[in-house]
């Protein structure tokens, strides 16, 4: 049965004694081989930087999908779907970072100030003029002459390049807490909230399980997903199960009534209008127009 690709990394093999937690590849020297195309597939514990310094790609995450012309990053967190396909002649990098590596690399409260950068897909575009844009791409020719040339304390400094270079993004992604909006929660719970739900969903949990879970109210677990996302704790739960039917309908070789029942739904007809109130159209008419977007 056909479904997402799950992969480790791309490219040429790794030198014996590069890190386990970081992997650059060239673009210029590892796309050739896949004939300038990477198809859809995901990471499960590793997160993804795609660095265009030069030229053009088409870059697919979930079901959004753009192409885009000159300097820009892209930022996949782990588990999210995407694929590129690059046109001959593009210069650049992509970058892999193992997932504990790179949140260690944070406070708790460091992370506070940017819920979303670990969990969101962010593109930034270079912006003509802009020193802090043209900040970041001098950070990542640091990172790569750091990874390509080891000396003592490596690891310190990688993970510091990291560390400034996500800041970036997520300041001109504008995801960003400021110190007025900070309050006490923590955001190590709302993580967990959101492992448990990765975890979970497919079983389709009450919000008090979480909560009691996690040792809190239903209501303060609303205001702590409030707090980071934008939306209850409900909405998250839903949000979950609807990125994870359109994976099916998407790239599984699956029915309608089958995705269904993979995310245990009992009934596929409840699983339709579900689907229809989130995203607007049924799961037949959205798989149709997914596959009618591949092909041409």
């Amino acid at each position: 049965m056909k479904d997402v690709p799950h992969y480790s990394l791309y490219g040429k093999s790794s030198a014996a004694d590069a890190p386990h937690y970081l992997y650059i590849a060239h673009l210029e020297e590892s796309l050739p081989k896949h004939n300038w195309e990477i198809h859809p597939h995901r990471h499960d514990q590793m997160h993804q930087l795609l660095v265009v310094e030069e030229g053009s790609v088409f870059l697919q995450v979930a079901d959004w999908s753009a192409e885009e012309q000159g300097a820009c990053i892209l930022s996949v967190p782990a588990r999210e779907v995407h694929g590129f396909r690059h046109h001959p002649g593009v210069r650049g990098h992509i970058i892999t970072i193992s997932e504990p590596f790179l949140m260690g690399a944070f406070a708790e409260t460091e992370r506070q100030a940017f819920p979303f950068l670990f969990t969101q897909p962010l593109l930034m575009r270079l912006r003509e003029g802009s020193q802090e844009d043209q900040m970041l791409f001098s950070l990542v020719r640091q990172l790569v002459a750091e990874y390509e040339n080891p000396q003592t304390g490596q690891a310190c400094l990688l993970g510091a390049y990291l560390k400034i270079l996500f800041v970036l993004l997520g300041r001109a992604a504008g995801h960003v807490q400021t110190p007025e909006q900070q309050f006490d929660a923590k955001i190590t719970i709302y993580e967990q909230f959101l492992k448990l739900l990765e975890a979970h969903y497919r079983q389709h949990w009450s919000i008090s399980r979480y909560a009691e879970r996690l040792g809190m109210t239903e209501s303060r677990l609303n205001r702590l997903c409030q707090r980071y996302t934008g939306q209850n704790a409900l909405q998250i739960m839903h949000g979950r199960l609807v990125t994870e039917a359109k994976r099916k309908l998407m790239y599984a070789n699956l029915s309608v009534n089958e995705v269904a029942y993979e995310l245990g739904f009992k009934d596929p007809a409840y699983f339709s209008r579900f689907f229809n109130k989130s995203c607007g159209e049924p799961p037949s008419q959205f798989k149709a127009r997914m596959r009618t977007q591949e092909s041409s």
